[in-house]
């Protein structure tokens, strides 16, 4: 009997695993692009947690960074003044309705969290992970332009 229960669990994990392969992403360039933005994020963000103000250095002005999102541009418009961020406008132009991101623009969710954050290390939206890079992204260019 434990025989048979070992041969069913092999035969089991030999015909799962060609399946859990396809759950990889796509490209694996695109992979170690959110890497280094989280690892980079979160360094950042460990002073902030720490309830010290994270360094911004940013010049004051108005600045536009864009990313890409699941659907096509996502384009952030931030103005720095007196040292604080804030977000002037996020617009995307082709984000699905109804899976998160599309929402997470137009009700301020994303605005929020990058106010709060005072830089591109923001939580993002569950099931919204290509339009959270893409608004990253976009914060990342427009602060670079900032420093």
């Amino acid at each position: 009997m434990k025989k048979q229960l070992a041969a069913a669990a092999c035969c089991l994990a030999v015909s799962v695993s060609p399946l859990l392969a396809g759950c990889s992403p796509k490209s694996a360039d695109q992979q170690p692009e959110v890497s280094q933005s989280a690892d980079a994020n979160a360094n950042s963000g460990a002073d902030a947690s720490k309830g010290a103000k994270p360094e911004t250095n940013y010049k004051d002005g108005t600045y536009t960074g864009e990313g890409r999102g699941m659907g096509g541009a996502i384009t952030v418009t931030l103005t720095v003044s007196d040292g604080k961020v804030t977000v002037d406008e996020i617009t995307e132009t082709g984000e699905t309705a109804g899976i998160g991101g599309k929402e997470a623009i137009a009700d301020g969710t994303f605005k929020a969290q990058i106010e709060e954050a005072q830089s591109a290390d923001i939580d993002g939206v569950t099931g919204a992970t290509m339009t959270t890079g893409g608004v990253i992204t976009a914060v990342e260019e427009a602060l670079a332009q900032a420093k």
